[in-house]
């Protein structure tokens, strides 16, 4: 009922699509489907948490952070950001779209949002394993959500954009700073031994 749900969206709108139409194409009774479900936002709700466990922990950030490799993380986060392939980018376009109308579906995509975030602050912190402040991580990792929201925007409208050399360019960024949460962290152990020495 779910991939039903999912193409039907994906096909023909939020609002284009019916839980008549849903039950149809699934096979599964319109009652059935209540039971289960209190409305179309809940089936949305349901899509989003299934598509977001898959590309947290299958694809790769948490496995990444799980290893405390530094590498694998910028990797990953690289390939987060170049979003080559983008799965169900017409669902998810609709979704967001859904989200600017309906307070429910723009809960459940800020619930998400607020998930990845803990997430790449989380792998930030394996990058940087210092004494930053909180803020700053969760700078830099909406910094890497915001970037890639744009570049998945662009894969969904034209397949070929942005072009590599764009992508590097915004990895540079990105990388930047990364570097720079580094360089706090070292700044701030100077401090520490400056203030250590003069007491």
């Amino acid at each position: 009922m779910i991939q039903a749900a999912r193409e039907a969206f994906a096909a023909n709108g939020f609002h284009g699509t019916g839980m008549a139409q849903i039950a149809q194409t699934s096979g599964i009774a319109v009652g059935q489907i209540y039971r289960d479900f209190a409305n179309k936002e809940a089936i949305v709700a349901e899509i989003v948490a299934r598509d977001l466990e898959n590309f947290l922990s299958e694809r790769g950030l948490c496995a990444a952070g799980a290893t405390g490799d530094p590498a694998a993380v910028r990797e990953w986060i690289e390939q987060f950001v170049a979003c080559e392939n983008p799965e169900g980018g017409r669902l998810v376009a609709e979704i967001m779209a859904e989200a600017s109308r309906n307070e429910r579906t723009a809960e459940i995509v800020r619930t998400v949002q607020e998930r990845m975030r803990g997430e790449l602050t989380s792998a930030l912190r394996l990058l940087v394993p210092a004494t930053v402040s909180p803020s700053r991580f969760a700078c830099v990792a909406q910094m890497i959500q915001t970037i890639s929201a744009g570049v998945f925007q662009r894969r969904v409208t034209e397949q070929d954009q942005p072009s590599a050399d764009v992508i590097r360019s915004l990895m540079n960024c990105i990388n930047a700073a990364i570097d720079g949460l580094q360089h706090e962290t070292a700044e701030d152990a100077d401090r520490d031994s400056v203030s250590a020495q003069c007491s």
